[in-house]
């Protein structure tokens, strides 16, 4: 199970837990207020967070009295000892709600060691994870790859004029230039043209803890497409942003690794706030006309999801393309319901799989349609 999702799905069982056990009149804004708020705390700090959430469902100092007994019920089992449920209550049924209690605390497993469990898979704030490495196996392949995308992704023309025997311009210089071999009859008119400078690429993958089991064929590939082309540069974020572009080009790689990352890898979900910071900050003159980004993602961010939206409007305007790369949505039934997916999916160009190496491989097939 996804850290992220479970994270979601805990705050919004205690939101419903706090509305149909303990009379709060409580609901799904509430839920995305306390997941904003562990995002920007963290839920390694067990007290800080309880004040954060104490102020986000609390209406009165009444219900702060009481917040705390529930916090404890449903979180944890305080010295070890399960926590009985409270009072059976009649639940306060909205119109269209479903009439079905949450699991009471206890149900499915020990509240403390499900809140334990909990916060060491899944904390938004800085980790010190060690950096990725990169599976040298099907290396051969993905450089194969890299070398047909960055074929059949040729996008803005050239500046200069360049000999074409079918440019729409007539050379003059070397028209003449040749005719001195047929004694000055120009027989064959020499042309030129701008030709199609190969695409741009702009790789931003999705480092924090959520994916990083799904990372390594991308990995792969984006260490291929950097060595195969200087116009790919690739970054990767997780409650911070780094670019690894360097170090991807490096032909040993493979066999020494990435050097380390810090907040930018293995650590908390902050999609939106790290796109926001690459399209505001210097790397945003890397997105022209002539480029494609490409961002590697499961898209569960439960920070600020307008932010997301804003980076991704502001991609789309300057991007040829706006392409992301989901390690689920291959699987069949896959729905990108996430809240993350939903505000990204009006912007982007495609979604496609990359959960192997068979998925990226399709990328260049499945690029230039995006582009035709």
């Amino acid at each position: 199970m996804d850290a992220p999702a479970e994270l979601s799905r805990e705050v919004a069982g205690f939101t419903a837990y706090l509305r149909h056990d303990h009379d709060f009149g409580v609901g799904q804004a509430e839920t995305h207020e306390a997941l904003r708020a562990a995002e920007l705390i963290g839920i390694a700090d067990e007290r800080r967070l309880r004040h954060a959430w104490r102020l986000v469902y609390s209406a009165s100092r009444e219900e702060a009295a009481r917040f705390d007994r529930a916090f404890d019920a449903f979180f944890r089992a305080p010295r070890g000892v399960p926590q009985p449920p409270p009072p059976a209550r009649r639940p306060r049924t909205r119109p269209g709600a479903t009439k079905d209690a949450p699991p009471r605390p206890g149900e499915g497993g020990d509240a403390a060691t499900r809140w334990m469990a909990l916060r060491a898979r899944y904390s938004p704030g800085v980790a010190r994870t060690p950096p990725p490495s990169i599976d040298a196996e099907g290396l051969e392949r993905m450089l194969a790859v890299a070398d047909r995308l960055v074929a059949r992704t040729r996008l803005a023309q050239a500046r200069r004029w360049r000999p074409d025997p079918r440019g729409k311009r007539v050379d003059l210089r070397r028209t003449v230039r040749a005719s001195v071999a047929t004694g000055g009859e120009p027989l064959a008119l020499r042309r030129s043209d701008h030709p199609l400078r190969y695409a741009r690429f702009v790789l931003l993958i999705d480092g924090s803890r959520s994916m990083a089991q799904h990372a390594a064929p991308m990995l792969r590939f984006a260490h291929a497409l950097c060595r195969r082309t200087r116009r790919a540069r690739a970054f990767v974020f997780s409650t911070a942003l780094r670019e690894i572009t360097d170090a991807l080009r490096d032909p040993r790689a493979p066999s020494t690794g990435l050097p380390p990352l810090d907040d930018a890898w293995g650590g908390g979900t902050r999609i939106g706030a790290n796109l926001e910071a690459f399209t505001r900050g210097p790397y945003a003159r890397l997105v022209r006309a002539d480029t494609i980004v490409v961002i590697f993602s499961d898209g569960l961010d439960v920070g600020d999801l307008d932010a997301l939206e804003r980076a991704l409007r502001a991609l789309r305007g300057r991007a040829a393309a706006v392409v992301w790369l989901h390690p689920q949505a291959g699987t069949p039934g896959f729905a990108p319901e996430s809240g993350g997916m939903r505000r990204a999916l009006p912007f982007l160009s495609a979604l496609l799989p990359a959960a192997a190496d068979d998925d990226l491989a399709a990328l260049p097939d499945a690029l230039a349609r995006a582009l035709a």
